[in-house]
């Protein structure tokens, strides 16, 4: 059967677009999702999941537009819904760098930043944000620190409005926070050795990257054997020497192909007692500058003293975005074509 193409461009045009919208703004979620690793710990009595929530720099009223920060909000909210489905973690760390121009803002504004924070990530409405189980760490956009200058209020602000407690006891976990930009860490409640308690540190900035007098402190003082930080944007792994203040072992935790996404799980035993295990969170938003963008999953293991570290990668969204502007110029195409051969019926498809 001969259709005539004038006769019907319009839906065609309507049906790529909505296509196009469909699955730019949901599928490519859902295809994503049903790419990432399964989590498995073995006993559930003894193991416990953490979802970490690295960079995600919500971005700032001063530096952009309306359209972007509603786009990167869009991203964030889709993507961490669908982690927190899979994931259905005991705990959440958000590792620092929440507000991209926290440090920045007046208290008007980072009350709407924060406002934004809360719808964007499912959490409650009522400060301090941090409960039982979701937990908060400073960067450096938050409060200051690498290329500018830290100030007390810029730090009590954060902690009256995320407010998150240095050290959390989990049975045989333990939880420490600390923040190099301040120099600051919890006193040790619980000084034992490595086989008696799990102790996991978590910093915004990593520790052993770039070796200095307050890795030696927070090491010799909670003698952890794991470290999750985040700042750099890419996710890598670094064994060190203690004694020796230098890297043994280092990986750099990369995406593959997409179906290779499934594997993307790396499983850690206990260390010995001069070794440290430092993994480096990848940010979650596509602004930051970074290809591979994704959730980290900290699976800890206390019956067998192991931790499991999941990356589920996001989709490139800048990838969408130049879909949809080839999309609009084939439409455009199309309809000039329309424009142009309307009063012809020369064109034609052949519909089999």
């Amino acid at each position: 059967r001969l259709v005539l193409v004038n006769e019907y461009i319009y839906y065609y045009l309507v049906l790529i677009f909505a296509s196009t919208i469909i699955y730019n703004e949901w599928l490519v979620y859902s295809l994503y999702a049903s790419k990432w690793p399964t989590l498995y710990c073995g006993n559930e009595k003894f193991c416990k999941t953490i979802l970490l929530v690295a960079d995600p720099q919500i971005l700032g009223e001063e530096r952009e537009n309306v359209l972007t920060r509603w786009d990167s909000d869009r991203y964030l909210f889709n993507t961490y819904g669908r982690a927190l489905q899979h994931v259905k973690p005991d705990n959440v760390i958000f590792m620092g760098d929440l507000i991209d121009e926290g440090s920045l803002a007046d208290q008007k504004t980072f009350e709407r930043y924060l406002h934004r924070f809360s719808k964007i990530f499912f959490l409650k409405s009522t400060i301090p944000l941090a409960s039982k189980n979701v937990i908060f760490i400073p960067g450096d956009n938050d409060i200051g620190g690498d290329e500018e200058i830290v100030i007390r209020e810029k730090v009590d602000r954060f902690h009256l409005y995320f407010g998150s407690p240095g050290v959390i006891e989990n049975e045989k976990i333990e939880f420490i926070m600390v923040n190099q930009l301040i120099d600051s860490m919890p006193t040790n409640i619980n000084p034992t050795n490595r086989t008696n308690t799990m102790k996991i540190m978590f910093s915004h900035i990593p520790l052993t990257t770039k070796w200095t007098k307050f890795t030696d402190r927070v090491i010799n003082e909670f003698k952890s054997e794991f470290i999750f930080s985040a700042h750099d944007h890419s996710s890598f792994n670094f064994i060190s020497d203690i004694k020796k203040r230098k890297h043994t072992y280092i990986q750099r935790l990369e995406r593959n192909s997409f179906d290779e996404m499934s594997s993307a799980q790396w499983r850690f035993g206990q260390q010995s007692s001069n070794s440290v295990c430092e993994i480096i969170v990848p940010t979650c938003s596509y602004r930051m500058g970074s290809k591979n963008v994704g959730y980290g999953v900290l699976t800890i293991d206390t019956f067998r003293h192991s931790v499991t570290y999941t990356i589920l990668w996001l989709p490139p969204r800048f990838t969408c975005l130049y879909v949809y502007l080839y999309v609009i110029m084939l439409c455009i195409i199309f309809y000039f074509l329309h424009l142009i051969t309307r009063n012809s019926k020369t064109i034609i498809y052949r519909v089999m």
